[in-house]
């Protein structure tokens, strides 16, 4: 009787694993599925300005994975700096956060940008700088980071004496001559900056390449619209350009001319 209540069991324990695994066919344990994380940030620049460092870089727009990015929260920004004289290849990798940029924000004021920029004047010269960006989703995990890095030089002084002429559909600038620095330097030119009414000068030349010249014609304007434009001088310092700060701004309203 023992020997059958024995039979019995193992008989039960075989049929509940045969149960088992055929309810489980061949798929093996459960996964769950992989999340898809922002790619990295794309188009890096990092440019020095007067005494502040400018960086800028793509929104993405696809996941890892090749699928759309459609829930990129923020990007965080991380800095660290490094003697010159060691040079980055030893340098750190950035933790210290710098700034947060929550997307939805920046998208609200720039809706038609896909460009981010980020001002760090909290720099000094002959130091330099690295950052790293990384993209956070709605859920606040990471997608791929990237760095960049570069040395703060002293920028060499503006350009003075800016002015203006309005004519028709037209603006003429002219300024006076920077005399370059003696040292490793070498001089490039100027760049020339513009706004119109309440915005900031934008962080790019209305130039293509720096001026030799110490005059400037806008064919880009429009009568009867004020402009404000300034000047900066350019640099390159051991393979890097810098440029000075901006110039006193002059305000010119283009206007046809009497008698057209």
């Amino acid at each position: 009787m023992r020997l059958n209540r024995i039979g019995c069991t193992l008989l039960l324990i075989s049929l509940i694993s045969l149960i088992s695994l055929s309810g489980c066919g061949k798929k093996g344990p459960v996964v769950p599925l992989k999340e898809a994380l922002p790619k990295a940030p794309q188009h890096l620049a990092l440019s020095q300005k007067g005494t502040a460092l400018l960086l800028g870089w793509e929104i993405p727009t696809l996941n890892q994975d090749g699928t759309p990015l459609e829930d990129l929260k923020e990007f965080a920004i991380y800095k660290t700096d490094y003697a010159l004289e060691k040079g980055c290849p030893e340098c750190r990798t950035p933790n210290r956060l710098l700034r947060s940029i929550d997307v939805a924000w920046y998208h609200s004021s720039h809706p038609d940008s896909r460009r981010l920029y980020l001002w760090d004047s909290a720099v000094e010269e002959d130091t330099g700088y690295r950052y790293r960006i990384v993209p956070l989703n709605s859920n606040g995990h990471a997608g791929a980071d990237v760095t960049i890095h570069r040395p703060c030089y002293l920028p060499p002084p503006p350009p003075v004496a800016v002015q203006g002429e309005g004519h028709d559909r037209q603006v003429l600038l002219r300024w006076q001559e920077t005399l370059p620095a003696e040292g490793e330097e070498e001089w490039l030119g100027y760049n020339i900056y513009r706004r119109s009414g309440d915005s900031y000068f934008g962080v790019q030349p209305l130039n293509d390449k720096p001026l030799a010249a110490t005059y400037y014609e806008d064919l880009t304007v429009e009568n009867n619209r004020s402009y404000d434009y300034a000047v900066r001088s350019v640099i390159r310092v051991n393979g890097f350009i810098v440029e000075s700060a901006l110039s006193s701004s002059v305000t010119v309203r283009p206007l046809q001319t009497a008698g057209f």
